[in-house]
Protein backbone atom coordinates (compact mmCIF):
# COMPACT_ATOMS: atom_id res chain seq x y z
CA UNK A 1 0.00 0.00 0.00
CA UNK A 2 1.21 3.57 -0.54
CA UNK A 3 1.45 5.76 2.20
CA UNK A 4 -2.04 7.69 1.03
CA UNK A 5 -3.90 4.29 1.67
CA UNK A 6 -1.99 3.58 5.35
CA UNK A 7 -3.76 7.10 6.12
CA UNK A 8 -6.98 5.67 5.40
CA UNK A 9 -7.36 2.12 6.90
CA UNK A 10 -8.15 1.83 10.25
CA UNK A 11 -6.53 -2.21 10.13
CA UNK A 12 -3.32 -0.76 9.57
CA UNK A 13 -3.74 2.02 12.48
CA UNK A 14 -5.18 -0.79 14.63
CA UNK A 15 -2.36 -3.11 13.67
CA UNK A 16 0.17 -0.39 14.83
CA UNK A 17 -1.43 0.76 18.15
CA UNK A 18 -1.44 -2.85 19.08
CA UNK A 19 2.17 -3.61 18.02
CA UNK A 20 3.02 -0.21 20.33
CA UNK A 21 0.64 -1.34 23.25
CA UNK A 22 2.33 -4.62 23.14
CA UNK A 23 6.48 -3.54 22.67
CA UNK A 24 6.07 -0.31 24.57
CA UNK A 25 3.32 -0.12 27.10
CA UNK A 26 5.11 1.49 30.52
CA UNK A 27 2.86 0.53 33.76
CA UNK A 28 0.43 -1.57 34.12
CA UNK A 29 -3.10 -0.90 36.28
CA UNK A 30 -5.78 -4.06 37.86
CA UNK A 31 -9.17 -3.49 37.62
CA UNK A 32 -11.66 -6.33 39.02
CA UNK A 33 -7.99 -8.19 39.53
CA UNK A 34 -7.53 -8.05 35.72
CA UNK A 35 -3.91 -7.32 34.89
CA UNK A 36 -3.95 -4.20 32.01
CA UNK A 37 -0.63 -3.10 30.10
CA UNK A 38 -0.94 0.47 29.16
CA UNK A 39 0.82 3.19 27.84
CA UNK A 40 1.26 6.63 29.27
CA UNK A 41 2.36 9.37 27.12
CA UNK A 42 1.67 12.92 28.41
CA UNK A 43 2.75 16.34 29.19
CA UNK A 44 1.53 16.62 32.89
CA UNK A 45 -1.11 18.87 32.13
CA UNK A 46 -2.92 16.27 29.24
CA UNK A 47 -1.56 12.33 29.87
CA UNK A 48 -3.49 9.69 27.69
CA UNK A 49 -3.76 6.17 28.50
CA UNK A 50 -3.86 3.07 25.87
CA UNK A 51 -5.02 -0.26 26.46
CA UNK A 52 -6.48 -3.23 24.02
CA UNK A 53 -9.28 -4.65 25.72
CA UNK A 54 -10.12 -8.87 25.14
CA UNK A 55 -11.90 -8.09 22.04
CA UNK A 56 -8.23 -6.47 20.57
CA UNK A 57 -10.11 -3.27 20.37
CA UNK A 58 -8.10 0.06 21.09
CA UNK A 59 -9.13 2.35 24.06
CA UNK A 60 -7.38 5.60 24.18
CA UNK A 61 -8.33 8.36 26.55
CA UNK A 62 -6.97 10.87 29.34
CA UNK A 63 -7.85 8.38 32.44
CA UNK A 64 -6.28 5.65 33.94
CA UNK A 65 -9.33 4.80 35.41
CA UNK A 66 -11.69 5.14 32.56
CA UNK A 67 -9.58 3.71 30.69
CA UNK A 68 -9.16 0.65 32.98
CA UNK A 69 -13.22 0.57 33.12
CA UNK A 70 -13.80 0.32 29.77
CA UNK A 71 -11.06 -2.53 29.12
CA UNK A 72 -13.03 -4.67 32.39
CA UNK A 73 -16.17 -3.50 31.20
CA UNK A 74 -15.56 -5.33 27.69
CA UNK A 75 -14.23 -8.73 29.25
CA UNK A 76 -16.45 -11.60 29.11
CA UNK A 77 -16.47 -14.58 31.57
CA UNK A 78 -13.08 -15.33 31.56
CA UNK A 79 -13.22 -18.95 32.97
Amino acid sequence: MCKVQHKQDPVFWKEVATAFVDEKHNMETARNGYQIPMFQEDPLHEPYFIAIDNREQIIIGPSKKIVATHVVGKLEVLI
